[in-house]
């Protein structure tokens, strides 16, 4: 009885856990139920568009359906993704703006919390029109100052809520700009324009993706006295001279006690520098020396500056070098010519040319008469030329001469295999400059020009022959793009495949004669075609491929030794060469018997004609010799005669001839007897 109660106190247990789970478990979602938010809405009074300063109130309603045992929930408002206000368990809630800002700017929206669950209202935008007009300051005693000195410049924007950017701008143009989170903004500013300078200041308020920019606060006047200082420079002989002329720039600063460094420079290059004055000149001016030149001294970080052109006149201008023609071949004579395009008559009578040859000065070059060379490996090179009049030359920009190399004897070969009847391609190339020109003869008559540009690649001409003969008849001509000469190549000579005639197949001995145990032969021919040519026999019979043999005349043939009636079949046979492939008539071959079979089966036949004739023969008197005796017997008497004896003998001979009778006789004997 014990042992049976147990497992009931078991069961008790497991049903007091499993109802304990049920019970936390509809707890936890009797929780989550017991809180429900709808209509989050969100609104600004008095409207969502303000002017500045204006009292706003962003406003949040939604409906909130508690339980008994519900959480709490937490509400909250949230500008431009960053929290401004939160509280708990309300169906309305609020954020006050008391003097509206371009700050307040942004996108609002109404926020809600519980375990488990939260949501938001749509999003609307505040829009504040307006902003504090900027308010500039600058020290009494900075209202006039001297150029180079600071002025400290104070931006404000009152009432306003940053993060800001201030900017300063001067005459309209902006100096400086800065971010700042505080209303003000000080900065210290250089004025380097001399006279009246009109300085503004603005601001932007940042936003979340967009600013909000100020009006120009009032500007204010700040008058900027001119250093007493003076940089002057001047060119002598003239600002426009010639080459080879002397000149000099002088670079120098009033008042004279004045002692501050002063720099002369060309280009981005500092000349020469000194304390009050300093200069630049030249014995020769050069075309380089040409260009604006520019003097200017540093007083309280303001420059001075004194500017002036300085025009150089040529002498002669650069040479230049060239050669006629401008690209010969190889055994053409050529002018190589130096010669200056412009020269100033007025100042000099001739200049003086030179010729160099990979930096050689070449005899003979500095003629006036233009300088005479034969084209070829030996001329080639470097040139250049070299102009000299009154210490002044120049030199040409450097020319590569080479000279251009004649076309070959051109090579001509096939691509691939020459069939006859059919297209096939000719090349042609030889060695030379390039492009080349290659013309393709057959006889006489051109069949047409290619030009080639690449090394790498060949002219390729596609024609085709009806006669082995015409094959000898085709040759090349090479010529150089721009040049008269022209080579002649040698004959094509190369391999031509002739394609083969329709085979023909015979056989030895004729398809009506083969018999069983002889040989068969095979003979496959073709009335044409050039060779090797390939040759294969085959039947329609057990064994399709018979045999395959290549040779070099325009026959073959396979023997089969021994003939069988199973090769009874349709033969063929097949040729080949480089150019086609053909098959042949096909031959019925039936095999006879052999000729001793044939003459046994005839003298078996024979004996079995005899065999049935003796039987016939036999069986028909045997037959008769019972018909006759049994005629007797039925006339002979009761009891014998005189001439009975020779009866019965006659009886006894007859059915020793046939058993049959003699059975009758006996039994005529035993009849008479019992008759007696």
């Amino acid at each position: 009885m014990w042992d049976r109660k147990r497992p009931s106190h078991r069961m008790s247990t497991c049903h007091l856990l499993f109802l304990l789970l049920i019970l936390l478990f509809t707890c936890q979602v009797r929780v989550k139920a017991d809180v429900s938010v709808d209509n989050v809405h969100i609104s600004f009074e008095p409207s969502r568009s303000v002017d500045r300063a204006t009292q706003v109130t962003v406003k949040c309603q939604a409906i909130i359906s508690r339980g008994q045992s519900a959480p709490r929930v937490e509400l909250g408002i949230m500008k431009d993704n960053r929290l401004v206000m939160n509280t708990t368990d309300e169906n309305a809630w609020e954020h006050p703006i008391a003097s509206a800002r371009a700050a307040d700017m942004g996108t609002y929206k109404c926020l809600w919390s519980a375990p488990g669950k939260q949501g938001s209202s749509e999003g609307e935008k505040l829009k504040v029109t307006g902003t504090a007009t900027p308010i500039l300051t600058v020290g009494q005693d900075k209202r006039f100052i001297q150029e180079g000195d600071e002025v400290n410049a104070t931006c404000s924007a009152p009432g306003e809520r940053g993060p800001f950017i201030f900017s300063f701008s001067v005459d309209n143009k902006e100096v400086h700009e800065g971010p700042t989170e505080s209303p003000n903004y000080n900065v210290k500013l250089q004025l380097k324009k001399s006279g009246h300078n009109k300085l503004t200041c603005q601001y932007k308020v940042k936003l979340y993706s967009d600013t909000v920019k100020s009006d120009d606060s009032t500007p204010v006047i700040i008058d900027v006295k001119e250093i007493n200082v003076q940089v002057s420079l001047t060119v002598n002989p003239s600002t426009t001279i010639f080459e080879a002329d002397k000149f000099q720039v002088l670079c120098k600063v009033t008042p004279q006690n004045w002692m501050q460094n002063v720099s002369l420079m060309k280009g981005g290059n500092i000349l020469n520098s000194g304390p009050g004055r300093t200069e630049h000149s030249s014995a020769a001016a050069q075309a380089s020396d040409a260009g604006e030149y520019m003097c200017k001294v540093e007083v309280n970080a303001v420059s001075k500056i004194g500017q002036e052109m300085l025009t150089v006149k040529e002498l002669f201008s650069t040479p230049t070098m060239r050669s006629v023609p401008e690209e010969p071949f190889e055994g053409d004579s050529v002018q190589l010519i130096c010669q200056s395009a412009n020269i100033s008559l007025e100042r000099i009578k001739q200049v003086k040319y030179s010729i160099f040859k990979n930096g050689i000065p070449l005899p003979l070059s500095n003629r006036p008469d233009p300088m005479v060379v034969i084209a070829g490996p030996s001329s080639d090179g470097n040139y250049t030329c070299l102009a000299e009049a009154k210490s002044i030359s120049k030199k040409s920009p450097l020319i590569i001469f080479k000279s251009k190399v004649l076309a070959s004897r051109p090579q001509i070969s096939v691509k691939g295999t020459v069939i006859l009847g059919r297209n096939f391609q000719v090349k042609c190339n030889s060695s030379g400059t390039l492009p080349i020109n290659y013309t393709l003869f057959r006889g006489n008559t051109s069949l047409g020009t290619q030009t080639v540009y690449s090394a790498l690649k060949d002219a390729l001409f596609t024609t085709n022959i009806s006669r082995k003969e015409h094959i000898s008849s085709f040759w090349c001509r090479a010529q150089n793009s721009g040049s008269k000469k022209y080579t002649d190549g040698g004959r094509l000579n190369t391999f031509v495949v002739e394609p083969l005639g329709k085979p023909f197949l015979t056989t030895l001995p004729v398809p009506e004669n083969v018999e069983e145990g002889k040989e068969l032969i095979l003979i496959c021919n073709v009335p044409s075609g050039t060779p090797p040519i390939t040759f294969k026999w085959f039947s329609t019979g057990s064994k399709p491929h018979l045999h395959t043999g290549t040779v070099n005349t325009s026959y073959s043939n396979h023997t089969m030794q021994w003939m069988e009636i199973k090769d009874s079949a349709e033969y063929y046979c097949e040729a080949s060469n480089a150019a086609n492939r053909d098959s042949s008539n096909r031959v019925s071959i039936k095999v006879s018997l052999a000729t001793w079979k044939k003459g046994l089966i005839v003298v078996v036949c024979l004996l079995v004609v005899a065999a049935l004739v003796i039987a016939f023969i036999v069986r028909y008197k045997a037959k008769r010799g019972k018909r006759e005796t049994t005629t007797e017997l039925s006339v002979k008497p009761a009891g014998p005669k005189s001439d009975d004896s020779l009866a019965v003998n006659m009886d006894h001979e007859t059915a020793f001839l046939n058993k049959d009778a003699v059975s009758l006789s006996d039994t005529t004997e035993r009849n008479a007897s019992g008759w007696t």
